[in-house]
């Protein structure tokens, strides 16, 4: 049984596959901040829609998290994550329909690909169990301290320039509507530290973590 601080090492292959995903995305929201329309006229948008979305997942990943935990056997689990997986996809679907845009409910496939890896993987493990609490905490506390300090931080615009910004097809108001490259490199920031974080196989302590229960004393 690992200790509070120590784990087992997972192999380069596996911790690259794990950060993989959020590497991808990464990517293309750098694409997005320096060239704009790289993906279309609608790709700032889509980005926009995108972390909207990843806030949705991160509250979806916390309920089946819990829950798979508390289900005994593989079948069970499984009935778990595909009445989740179609409760938030409904509620996504309800999201793109009102944006007339049916992007999200790709991006929250894509999105969900790299959360139930680590969901569903040796539920009944210990060390599994320590790494999703710790992931799901890392995750919350990246996006929030992200939303927070891209509103301060002093970013450039990069290729998203106020003349453009008209181009962008964005509606409503609000500092990201108004800024949209606050958003965008939110998403690069965002992403980026998940990757490498994943890649390095980063954990809190078990102490940090009050809901996992620490492993006997050895």
């Amino acid at each position: 049984m690992p200790s509070d601080t120590t784990s087992t090492p997972r192999s380069i292959p596996t911790r690259a596959l794990s950060a993989l995903p959020d590497a991808i995305t990464c990517s293309v929201f750098l694409v997005l901040w320096v060239a704009p329309f790289a993906f279309g006229e609608s790709g700032v948008r889509n980005g926009m829609l995108l972390m909207l979305v990843e806030f949705v997942l991160i509250h979806a990943t916390a309920m089946m998290g819990s829950t798979v935990e508390s289900r005994d056997g593989r079948a069970a689990k499984v009935r778990v994550l595909l009445g989740f997986g179609l409760l938030y996809a409904l509620f996504i679907g309800a999201f793109a329909f009102a944006f007339r845009e049916w992007w999200p409910v790709y991006a929250f496939l894509w999105l969900l690909l790299s959360k139930v890896q680590r969901l569903f993987g040796a539920a009944d493990n210990e060390e599994a169990r320590w790494r999703r609490h710790s992931d799901w905490a890392l995750t919350c506390m990246l996006y929030l301290g992200g939303v927070f300090a891209t509103l301060f931080l002093p970013l450039p615009r990069l290729g998203i320039s106020r003349e453009i910004q008209p181009q962008l097809g964005l509606e409503g108001s609000g500092e990201w509507v108004d800024n949209p490259h606050i958003v965008i490199a939110f998403g690069a920031l965002y992403f980026g530290a998940l990757a490498w974080a994943r890649w390095r196989d980063f954990r809190f302590p078990r102490g940090h973590l009050p809901n996992l229960k620490k492993p006997p004393a050895q």
